[in-house]
This record gives C-alpha cells, structure tokens and sequence, in this order.
C-alpha cells in the first residue's frame, strides 16, 4: 500500500474509516439504493440523494462512499457537523447577478464560479434540498455548503459566510485555500489542514493492512524497514521493531474504529 505523506486531515480519516469491517457492512447492505453520480457537462459530478441516509450519518458521513476506493476515486462527504472546516456558501446564477450589478453599475471581477475551478469538484444534492460540495485533490480538501436556492447546475457563484467565531479559522483557512485553487495557473499550491508528521498515520495503515492479510507484527517490522534489518534486529532481548509494530497496530485500530473522527477537528 502506497499513502502519500501529505494528505489532508479529511482523506486521512476515510482512510481509516474505508477500513473498518463494520462500516464495509453498512456499506454492502446500503450499496443497493444508493444514488448514482452523473455527469455534467462542466466535468463536475452530481449526486441527488433520494432518502436521508441515517446508517452513513451514523459514521460521520452525509452518503455511503465505496470503501475499496480513495477519497479521490469515490464520493467522501463529511457532515458539516463533525468537519468543521467546512464553509457555509450562497451559490448564484452568474447571469442573474451579472443583470442586478448591470443595475447597480457593478461589474462581476475576480468572481469565483464552481463550474470555472479547474478541478475535481463533486456535488451531492440532500433530500431536504441542500447542496453540498467537495472539491478535492491530493493536496487539498475544500468542503462547502449551500441551504438557500441555487442553480441546478454547478454554474455557480461562490459567495462565502463565516458564521460565527466558532471554528472560524478553520473556515477562513478553506476559502483561501479555495482562492488559491480558483486564482492557481498551474503552480504548485501549498497544502492547508494537513498532518505535519504523518509517519504515525502511515505505519498505522501499514499495520491495519498487514494484519488484514494474515500478517504478524515481524511482518508489519518488514514493511516498515525490510526483511534484512528486521532479520537482523528480531532476535534480539530487547527488540524496537517489535514494539513499534505493536504500537502501530494498536493506534490504527483506534482511528479505525473511531478515532478518525478527531483527523476532522
């Protein structure tokens, strides 16, 4: 298993989550009725939810996402309750406002217009008509959402509210991060909410997977170092690899079972 170093904290806590045999269940019962993603002819995919999906809210999940796949090959929608990074929006029908500011002598400059994001944006439309969005790539998680009318597409402008102080860093760091996505012409964007020191994380993947296939802890020691240091240092009184295969096992067994939900805060 491959996990870059440098995710941000919202792919790091489905990676857990994608994990847990519980969840896979839940999965599999829902997989049935879940709504299918189409395509719009921006690039943009949007979901529109039948029902309210109470089993996935119970993981901390507005929808069930495929756990065989990442968060950037299916559909991760956190609730905006429990990632509270995430950015309460109004989104407006370009031409509508480009009409009201004709009025008012006003020209739409520097306007953020989802469909316009060159990236990969992904749209899920809840049963109480609320629209949410997620906008992500292996650098950056941008999780935004809408409960006023919006256009049925994603074309889109992008007005930002910061409600309350609650929080409100968090929030304030996701517009700019998605200001440097909308004003980025292909230059490497830095990387906001994101685990400084993910060598922890990494092992404890490491370990869950492992120990999945039937591996034991002087396996998980192996695909930490390899097979000749471990060889070397496994038959010693006092063995460091032992312990850090323990250890990670037991720390990627807490975030699996729960403990990704604090990767949110």
């Amino acid at each position: 298993m491959t996990v870059p170093a440098r995710m941000p904290n919202a792919a790091w806590a489905w990676e857990f989550l994608r994990r847990n045999r519980n969840y896979r269940e839940d999965f599999t019962q829902a997989y049935p009725s879940l709504p299918k993603a189409v395509e719009l002819a921006t690039g943009s995919r949007l979901i529109i939810g039948k029902r309210r999906y109470q089993t996935a809210r119970n993981w901390g999940l507005l929808l069930f996402a495929d756990p065989d796949f990442t968060a950037l090959e299916t559909d991760v929608f956190w609730k905006p309750t429990i990632y509270p990074a995430t950015v309460h929006v109004h989104l407006s029908d370009p031409e509508a406002e480009l009409q009201i500011r004709r009025c008012r002598l006003n020209k739409i400059s520097d306007t953020v217009i989802l469909s316009s994001l060159n990236c990969r944006r992904i749209l899920f439309e809840s049963i109480n008509g609320s629209r949410h969005v997620v906008i992500n790539a292996c650098r950056y998680w941008v999780q935004l959402y809408c409960d006023t009318p919006h256009p049925i597409d994603d074309k889109a402008i992008i007005k930002f509210r910061i409600d309350g102080a609650t929080h409100a860093d968090k929030r304030i760091n996701t517009v700019r991060q998605l200001l440097e996505i909308h004003r980025s012409t292909g230059r490497k964007l830095s990387q906001i909410g994101y685990r400084r020191n993910a060598g922890t994380l990494i092992d404890a993947l490491i370990a869950l997977d492992v120990k999945r296939m039937g591996g034991t802890y002087r396996d998980i020691a192996c695909a930490f170092v390899g097979e000749e240091r471990t060889a070397d240092e496994w038959g010693q009184g006092s063995c460091s690899l032992k312990e850090k295969a323990r250890r990670a096992l037991v720390r990627g067994r807490e975030y699996r079972d729960g403990k990704y939900l604090s990767l949110l805060k």
